[in-house]
């Protein structure tokens, strides 16, 4: 008898220990991933600790406990420690950062630029997304987009001047975000903490205008230099499009300098301008929006020196091409005659074109 109450008492404190210590320590409260490129995996969360061993981004770990700045957690070979909380992303924002970078991987940047001051890279154009990473100033990105939003409301309330006073129905102040891709992530950051930066050699037609983005067509020969030819795109202030204006930079091997040789205004423009090359001529399509909201296509070749209107596409997902664009023109007289053709072509689509290679040439883009 005496035997078996004591097995029972050892069962009893067995039990005990297992609820309240083990199980606490070994059940998985959530799965989380490491943030930063390297991470210390340290032995305790006192200040007198050690490191033993090192984590690297998109590393999955599970997570036991927490203090109020360190989580208790194991690899996936097994190791455990700990590592400061504010590294970790919780599993829901990595899948969704996951599935945003596959989004936005094969979109040409349409601007470049580092980081002005420290920000929080977010999952969604707004203040209270999920952050997915902490940018440090000087950092460099690509601007793959860019979007409009109504800042919120306790950030765009203004106290009257004085009490009583009527207030005056205004419009809501609002944020313009850049959908941003970096070393392998992508994620959204307000516009203002962007300084995007202009290639030296187009600076000049950065000047009083608010230049957003340039793309290289195609590189043409000078004196042994490959010197590349742009569409450039800029935007009005006062308006929220992407980007109103296009000019198309060529190159005068002559004179040794760029010309404009094709000008678009009053476009309702939105990003990505994309390139690339149909019958070896280099093409470019715009997303456009007509009067009626309609959301359109339109498609434009680089003939020699001369850009010619395709035609257009509807919608914007399409990769269609409207027409495949003539060979470019070699003489004169052919330049003249594809010069009298441009703005004349309004083709409907005709399909799907296997002919379309995007460009492989780097992107560039001016200030936000």
């Amino acid at each position: 008898m005496k035997a078996f109450l004591v097995l029972v008492f050892l069962a009893a404190v067995g039990g005990a220990y297992y609820y309240w210590f083990y199980r606490p320590a070994h059940t998985v409260l959530e799965v989380c991933y490491v943030l930063p490129a390297t991470l210390p995996l340290m032995d305790s969360p006192a200040e007198v600790r050690a490191q033993i061993g090192e984590l690297h981004s998109g590393e999955r770990l599970q997570v036991f406990s927490r203090t109020r700045n360190w989580a208790k957690a194991r690899t996936a070979g097994g190791r455990e420690g700990w590592v400061e909380s504010k590294y970790l992303l919780d599993a829901e924002t990595f899948a969704g950062g996951e599935r945003l970078l596959k989004q936005v991987e094969r979109v040409p940047a349409q601007a470049s630029g580092s980081l002005v001051t420290d920000s929080a890279l977010r999952l969604s154009p707004s203040r209270q997304a999920g952050i997915m990473g902490n940018l440090a100033a000087g950092e460099p990105v690509e601007v793959v987009g860019r979007r409009v939003v109504a800042r919120p409301a306790a950030l765009s309330e203004k106290p009257t001047e004085a009490a009583g006073e009527a207030e005056t129905p205004r419009e809501p102040e609002r944020d313009v975000w850049y959908l941003v891709r970096r070393k392998g992530q992508a994620g959204w950051l307000i516009g203002r903490y962007v300084s995007l930066k202009v290639p030296e050699e187009i600076g000049a037609y950065a000047q009083d205008v608010n230049l957003v983005a340039w793309l290289v067509l195609d590189r043409v020969q000078d004196n042994g230099a490959r010197i590349p030819q742009y569409v450039l795109a800029d935007r009005n202030e006062t308006q929220d499009d992407d980007f109103n204006r296009i000019r198309v930079l060529t190159w005068w091997a002559k004179r040794h300098h760029y010309v404009i040789a094709h000008v678009e205004s009053n476009l309702n423009g939105y990003f990505p301008i994309v390139t690339g090359i149909s019958n070896g001529v280099p093409v470019f399509r715009l997303r456009l929006m007509d009067q009626n909201g309609r959301k359109l296509q339109k498609v434009y070749g680089l003939l020699g020196t001369v850009v010619r209107v395709l035609g257009t596409v509807d919608g914007w997902e399409s990769d269609a091409l409207p027409s495949a664009p003539e060979k470019p023109p070699r003489g004169r007289r052919d330049k003249r005659q594809a010069s009298r053709s441009v703005g004349r072509d309004r083709m409907t689509p005709s399909g799907t074109r296997s002919d379309w290679v995007p460009s492989k040439e780097p992107v560039f883009a001016g200030r936000g």
